[in-house]
């Protein structure tokens, strides 16, 4: 049986509309799955005889809005996927800025000490030296050592603790 298209459109546009409607939550995208299904329902009927137009549309309708429903959502899940990619690589950059401006104050700040203290506490932190060690590189006693890297260490606790709002590790 070949169905007339215009009078089936009539008769059945506005429920399969709302049908579509309920389903998708976009009225656009249901007048455009709506005007979908009643081409293939048409490019159809020509080609084949078709028992139950009305049945056919609606499964047709039904379809191509389930298809639509499940490309939207792997489009989702790409953006979403995209959207967390990015977030990562923009903490990596940020973090990787936040430790370069931390290590050059770091720099900035032993540097700032005095000579005698600033090669103590660099034997000592950076290069891990024991204080017997660094007194004897440096021809002191260990117990100067020990002062140097208190010292040291007050100094750039105090100075960088004011520029990041967090004392610095020493450990």
């Amino acid at each position: 049986m070949t169905p007339d298209i215009s009078s089936l459109y009539r008769l059945h546009c506005k429920e399969l509309l709302h049908h579509l409607l309920r389903i998708v939550k976009c009225p656009e995208t249901a007048e455009d799955l709506l005007q979908e299904s009643y081409l293939i329902l048409a490019r159809t009927a020509n080609d084949t005889p078709i028992d139950h137009p009305r049945g056919f549309l609606y499964r047709t309708a039904s379809n191509l809005a389930m298809d639509h429903l499940r490309h939207h959502k792997v489009i989702e899940r790409h953006q979403e996927a995209t959207r967390h990619l990015d977030e990562l690589q923009l903490a990596g950059v940020e973090s990787e800025l936040a430790d370069q401006q931390w290590r050059t104050l770091l720099h900035q700040t032993i540097y700032e000490l005095p000579p005698r203290c600033r090669d103590a506490f660099i034997l000592h932190k950076i290069h891990g030296l024991s204080y017997r060690e660094v007194a004897s590189v440096l021809d002191i006693s260990e117990s100067a050592v020990e002062k140097h890297i208190v010292k040291g260490l007050m100094y750039c606790r105090k100075q960088l603790g004011s520029h990041f709002g967090r004392p610095y590790r020493t450990d």
